[in-house]
């Protein structure tokens, strides 16, 4: 054994893939995290394998992927492409970024790696915009969808209330 110390040798690489059936249990743990946490989505109710079975399915045509982050086996976040006001065919060039990180990985740039992935595989898809929906006080993700360009393309005023916390969300978005 080498004289480095185990927490002193470097981390694995954190690397993007397309997520597969054998991810979707810890795809909905890292979203649950967020939803207990109640400070970045809108959706209140953990997510469940059957409330969420269609989703994971529309997400298997390859113009809506998701995307893992893994490291040592170990998916550490997701970020998901989904169409933008779905059915409307005028918006067909458009699409939605969202993405969760767990919470003992976060600033530690795996949603860069994620956004990066994510914005190249838009690109080769034909996607000529891609918007984020952040709420307002969501400092973190508004710094890293700066960091990749995107800028405020509107706001909702008041649209979000958890618990009785009224908030702004942004819609942020960036040319491809």
């Amino acid at each position: 054994m080498s004289s480095q110390s185990q927490t002193e040798r470097a981390e694995s690489p954190v690397t993007c893939r397309l997520f597969c059936a054998k991810d979707e249990l810890r795809i909905l743990e890292v979203l649950n995290q967020s939803i207990v946490e109640r400070k970045v989505t809108a959706q209140l109710t953990p997510a469940t394998m059957a409330a969420r079975r269609d989703w994971f399915a529309m997400h298997r045509d390859p113009r809506y992927p998701i995307f893992v982050a893994e490291q040592d086996g170990e998916v550490l976040g997701w970020m998901a492409v989904t169409p933008y006001r779905g059915g409307r065919e005028g918006f067909s060039k458009t699409c939605e970024l969202s993405y969760y990180l767990d919470r003992k990985c976060r600033h530690r740039g795996i949603g860069s790696a994620l956004m990066a992935h994510a914005l190249e595989t838009c690109r080769e898809l034909g996607y000529r915009h891609v918007l984020l929906i952040i709420f307002e006080h969501n400092l973190p993700s508004q710094g890293l969808a700066k960091k990749f360009g995107f800028t405020v393309w509107g706001r909702f005023p008041n649209i979000v209330d958890i618990d009785g916390h009224i908030q702004d969300c942004l819609q942020m978005g960036r040319d491809l």
